[in-house]
C-alpha cells in the first residue's frame, strides 16, 4: 500500500515537472514571460535661473503641484534694485533720443532752406541713430532686468509631486543648483526584458498581463507601445576594434531585449521604481490563469 502511494506521489511529482517545463518552453515561444519589469518615470530638477537666497518656500515633501504653482521665492531686493537702475537709464536715453530728433528735424529744415551743410546733416542723422540704438540697449536691459525680477518666483511647469526637497529657507542658491525634484505621476510606463526568443510574439498593441509585487490579487492590463531596436551589445563603434566576449559557462544566457508598455489602469501604490512581472496575453486562459495564479503568490514573496 506505501509503495503504492510513493509511486502516485512520485508520478504526480513527474507530472507536474513536466507541465511546467512544457509550460515554460511554451511561454519562451509563444506567450513570453518576464518578472524583470520595472515602473518608470519622469523627473524635472528644479534649477533657479538667477541665483540668491532663497526667501521662502511654498511647498514641502511629497505634495502635490498643479502647473503653476509656487515651489520657492529668490530673494527679490537686488533684481528689484537692478530694475529700477534701469527704468533710470530708459528715461535718460530717451531724453537724449527725443532731444536728437527735435535737433534732427530742426536741422533738416534749415538744410532745406540751404542754411546748413550737408555734414551738419549728416552729422545730426548719425547722433539721432545713435541715440535709438542707445535706447533700444537700454530698453532690452529694463525688459532682461524684468524677466530676472519673474524669475525668482519658481512655479511648476507641470503637475506632479514634491521630492526630494533638501533646501530649506535662508540657504542660497544659483542656477547650477537643483532646489526641488518633481516627479511626473501622470506620466509612468513599464520597461519589461523578454528574452529573444519570444520577439516573434513581441508586437505593436499587443496586449499584455501585469502584476504588480506591490499589488497582490490582482492582474492589469497593459500594451506594448515599443520593442527596442538595439541593445548596447549590438551597436558598433566607428573605428574601433571588435571586442570579443569570452564565455566560461557551458549554458549562455539568453539575450534581453527592452520593451517599453503602458498599463491601461494606474494604482495609487505604485511609484516609479516598483517591480512587476509580465506576460503577453493570448485568446486562451493560459496567460490569464498564470497571472493570476502568479498575483495570489505575490502575498507570499
Amino acid at each position: 500500500m506505501k509503495r503504492d502511494v510513493y509511486a502516485y506521489i512520485t508520478t504526480f511529482v513527474l507530472l507536474i515537472a513536466f507541465g511546467f517545463s512544457a509550460f515554460l518552453i511554451y511561454s519562451d515561444n509563444v506567450l513570453p514571460f518576464t518578472t524583470q519589469a520595472t515602473v518608470k518615470t519622469t523627473s524635472v530638477k528644479v534649477v533657479p535661473e538667477v541665483k540668491g537666497y532663497i526667501q521662502e518656500l511654498f511647498v514641502h515633501e511629497g505634495q502635490r503641484v498643479r502647473e503653476g504653482t509656487p515651489l520657492f521665492q529668490i530673494d527679490p531686493q537686488p533684481y528689484e534694485i537692478e530694475k529700477k537702475r534701469a527704468e533710470a537709464t530708459v528715461k535718460q536715453v530717451k531724453s537724449s533720443w527725443i532731444k536728437a530728433q527735435n535737433y534732427l528735424r530742426r536741422v533738416n529744415l534749415l538744410s532745406k532752406r540751404s542754411s546748413v551743410s550737408k555734414e551738419a546733416l549728416d552729422e545730426a542723422k548719425s547722433n539721432e541713430a545713435i541715440a535709438y540704438a542707445n535706447y533700444l540697449s537700454a530698453q532690452a536691459s529694463l525688459n532682461l532686468a524684468q524677466l530676472n525680477l519673474d524669475r525668482t518666483l519658481v512655479k511648476a511647469k507641470e503637475a506632479s509631486i514634491v521630492t526630494n526637497l533638501s533646501f530649506t529657507k535662508g540657504m542660497y542658491a544659483s542656477p547650477s543648483t537643483t532646489v526641488v525634484h518633481l516627479v511626473k505621476v501622470d506620466n509612468q510606463w513599464i520597461e519589461a526584458d523578454f528574452t529573444e526568443k519570444g520577439l516573434s510574439a513581441l508586437k505593436h498593441d499587443q496586449v499584455v498581463n501585469i502584476v504588480y509585487d506591490a499589488v497582490p490579487n490582482k492582474v492589469f492590463r497593459g500594451k506594448i507601445v515599443s520593442i527596442d531596436q538595439a541593445i548596447s551589445s549590438g551597436l558598433s563603434n566607428q573605428n574601433e576594434l571588435g571586442e570579443i566576449t569570452s564565455e566560461t559557462r557551458w549554458i549562455r544566457p539568453q539575450q534581453k531585449v527592452r520593451v517599453r508598455i503602458i498599463p491601461e489602469q494606474k494604482s495609487e501604490n505604485i511609484v516609479a521604481g516598483s517591480r512587476a512581472s509580465v506576460m503577453v496575453g493570448d485568446d486562451s486562459i493560459i496567460s490569464d490563469g498564470w497571472m493570476t495564479l502568479l498575483s495570489w503568490l505575490r502575498f507570499i514573496y
